[in-house]
């Protein structure tokens, strides 16, 4: 299944390491992609750790759009609006080009690329 989100998360809150307004669609997770998860949480932080640390079910994502949340102009409605007038959104396969890791500490307009790596 799939559901679309629009949300604020505020830093410092329970949870929440940045601050930023944000539309996503989610995607349901499986058996499959949650041993994928333990598999990558392995590699990145040792044999040693605790499987049960990880934040269960994985919310595959796909983020729509970001703002500003002091200033916010986000809303569901609109984000379904969107994504219902651009039907490939949806309906289409996408070949992934890259990856990216980022540092989100504080506001959006204050997180950095750390870097980049393109598939090809």
């Amino acid at each position: 299944g799939m559901q679309e989100t629009s949300d604020i998360a505020v830093c410092g809150k329970p949870g929440q390491v940045c601050s930023i307004a944000w539309s996503e669609m989610t995607l349901a997770t499986d058996p499959e992609h949650e041993e994928a998860m333990d598999r990558l949480h392995r590699l990145f932080f040792g044999e040693g750790w605790d499987a049960g640390s990880r934040t269960r079910p994985w919310t595959p994502h796909n983020s729509i759009a970001y703002d500003n949340p002091d200033t916010n102009a986000l809303s569901l409605l609109d984000t379904i609006t969107y994504m219902s007038s651009v039907p490939s959104l949806l309906g289409r396969e996408r070949r992934v080009e890259a990856m990216s890791l980022w540092s989100t500490e504080g506001k959006m307009e204050e997180w950095v690329c750390i870097d980049r790596v393109r598939f090809w």
